[in-house]
């Protein structure tokens, strides 16, 4: 939005503002109006552009998307071009048919004090012309709204018009006005002048089964009184929650609503039924209009999906605790192993059995929550570190790179995977050298991540090829690169004159750029970013 306003001719920074201003005014507007409301702006003397368009929630939309950023002529759009170039609003029925009917097109010109401009000044010579606002609505919706009570239809305009001023006090804190949200008006004497037909159900279930329009706002809940004085005092948008002991959820916003003056009544047209006696004070709220919104089966909904999410992180919770237990299990087992053909296979299932808690233990936080690669790896390093240093060997393994956030049905193969690379370095990089150093590189490649793991070893072995040679851990990698997470392995040997050998193919010679300095085996694993969303 700030960047379409920029592009506009003659604005000033003080104007940018008062545009930003009558933008947080804008949803209500087009919620309430049950129309499209689009802010329009001078490129040239011939061409303008929609600076913002916002789409009503509480109807379908004139298009079927927004039209932010389009121009347009004077052939196409001459009220607006007369309202920015002259001052005069109105009201005209667009030839153009959308969903099968006309257009009825309202214009504002919006005005701002300051210095001398392009634009010229409008008749009342009020301010110059920065913008205009342009009210769409359909031919459906302009019938229904004519057959509206008088006292909300002259609210609606006065309510455009507080938009077009920008003065509609904290508009942008309230949640949009919904299809099957209920609204009331009441005026400063503190009458219900108007109730729709949903407000009307909605409070026939709390018991209020008279006609409220003519009562007083007190006849319906307490709440509704309080809201309605608060807002008739302060002057601002309120939008507040409550929840009755029946557990009934509602969401009520109320708006102040000032009566605009002549000027701008004269400025626009003249249409003598919208003028009203004034509030008792110059200035003061002449009424409010209240939106009523029943909450009550989406916030059962989301304590449903709470607790339902809070028993599935104990699982998880439970989980990383019987894997750490059977992880502990056979850690003892391989303590009183003495053959090492049986111990080095349970350490490795010990490995494998704690890389999957820890997927558990993030899940356990939050399941929704995206898992961090760089944290898994990191936790993964400092078990294998726990397990391969010896008091006559050192091992050294450090992690680099950016955060990375991956689904679960990610991170999970990917924590196998990690763990699986990291002990084949460990076991045969460093083997049975006083020490050793191992790497896990994270790199972001936009819609993919290279995971990378470095030895400083000897490299690979002459003519070896792991579809011959491959051990049980470069199975479990393989399976898990190509299978889960559709992506492709490749280790490559700096000893080796830097041949690459792919894993699930033949032996290639390729000229990967090494790591500067690096001696030894890198297994690259390369695949693409799923939906965090997904799980």
């Amino acid at each position: 939005m700030d960047k379409q306003f920029h592009h506009c001719a003659g604005l000033t920074p003080d104007d940018v503002a008062y545009l930003k201003r009558i933008a947080c005014g804008a949803p209500l507007t087009a919620d309430i109006s049950r129309a499209d409301v689009l802010v329009c702006c001078l490129l040239a003397p011939d061409r303008a552009l929609v600076a913002l368009h916002v789409m009503p929630v509480s109807t379908p939309s004139l298009y079927p998307e927004e039209q932010t950023g389009r121009t347009f002529s004077p052939m196409e759009q001459p009220l607006i071009f007369r309202a920015l170039t002259s001052g005069s609003g109105g009201r005209r029925q667009r030839e153009i048919i959308r969903h099968g009917a006309p257009v009825f097109q309202d214009v504002f010109p919006i005005h701002h004090e300051g210095a001398d401009s392009p634009h010229r000044r409008g008749n009342d010579d009020s301010g110059r012309v920065i913008a205009a606002m342009v009210v769409e609505t359909s031919m459906i919706a302009h019938e229904r709204q004519k057959r509206r009570n008088r006292d909300f239809r002259r609210a609606v305009v006065w309510l455009q018009e507080m938009s077009v001023r920008g003065v509609l006090e904290d508009a942008d804190q309230l949640s949009r006005f919904g299809q099957y949200d209920g609204v009331y008006l009441v005026n400063h004497h503190r009458t219900i002048s108007y109730m729709s037909g949903i407000a009307s159900n909605l409070f026939r279930t709390t018991g209020v089964v008279i006609d409220a329009v003519g009562e007083q706002v007190s006849i319906l809940e307490a709440e509704d009184a309080r809201l309605v004085e608060r807002a008739f005092a302060n002057g601002r948008c309120i939008e507040a929650r409550a929840e009755s002991p029946d557990g009934r959820v509602w969401v009520r916003k109320a708006v102040p609503i000032r009566a605009p003056t002549a000027n701008w009544l004269h400025r626009w047209l003249a249409r003598p039924w919208y003028g009203a006696p004034r509030a008792p004070q110059s200035g003061a709220v002449h009424v409010v209009l209240v939106m009523v919104h029943n909450a009550t089966e989406a916030v059962q909904k989301q304590r449903e999906l709470n607790v339902k999410s809070a028993i599935i992180q104990e699982v998880h919770h439970r989980v990383k605790n019987n894997l750490q237990n059977i992880a502990a299990i056979l850690r003892m087992q391989a303590r009183r192993a003495t053959n090492e053909e049986i111990r080095r296979p349970l350490l490795d299932a010990v490995n494998r059995v704690l890389s999957m808690a820890v997927i558990h233990e993030f899940m356990s936080h939050d399941e929704h929550r995206a898992i961090n690669l760089r944290d898994v790896c990191q936790r993964i390093a400092s078990q294998v570190m726990d397990i391969a240093s010896q008091p006559d060997r050192e091992v050294h393994i450090q992690v680099q790179g950016p955060n990375l956030r991956l689904p679960a049905n990610q991170a999970t193969p990917a924590a196998l995977m990690v763990n699986e690379l990291v002990l084949n370095a460990v076991e045969h990089g460093v083997g049975s050298r006083s020490c050793g150093r191992v790497d896990i590189i994270l790199n972001d490649l936009g819609d993919a991540i290279e995971l990378t793991v470095a030895d400083d070893g000897l490299g690979l072995p002459p003519g070896f090829n792991p579809l011959l040679h491959g051990s049980l851990g470069l199975q479990i990698v393989r399976t898990l690169a190509t299978d889960d997470l559709k992506g492709t392995i490749r280790l490559t040997s700096q000893a080796l004159t830097a041949a690459a050998t792919a894993i699930d193919a033949p032996i290639v010679n390729t000229n990967d750029n090494a790591v500067a300095g690096n001696v030894g085996t890198r297994a690259v694993v390369t695949f693409p970013k799923r939906p965090l969303g997904v799980d």
